[in-house]
């Protein structure tokens, strides 16, 4: 598996699997996309990792790791434009 297989891109062509920009209009306006390749009006992928916690508690150790695991995943998402 290649790293751009491990961690792709935050959004993708539904066709060939090139990312796309979107870019946000403000809330209740269609974004903007910059397409990679020639495809258009073609659904658009959201690739996201998924964390799920249940019910229960955890200790407070274990609940640091978390929410720091979670925080360096969205600050690399954010700066790689890529889902890690």
């Amino acid at each position: 598996m290649t790293l751009a297989q491990k961690f792709p891109p935050l959004y993708e062509c539904s066709v060939c699997g090139k990312s796309v920009k979107v870019i946000p209009q403000g809330e209740g306006n269609e974004p903007e996309y910059k397409y990679k390749c020639e495809h258009r009006n073609v659904p658009i992928y959201a690739n996201r990792k998924v964390t799920l916690r249940g019910k229960g508690s955890l200790n407070p150790l274990q609940e640091t790791t978390i929410k720091i695991t979670l925080s360096v995943r969205q600050l690399l998402s954010m700066l790689t434009g890529r889902s890690i």
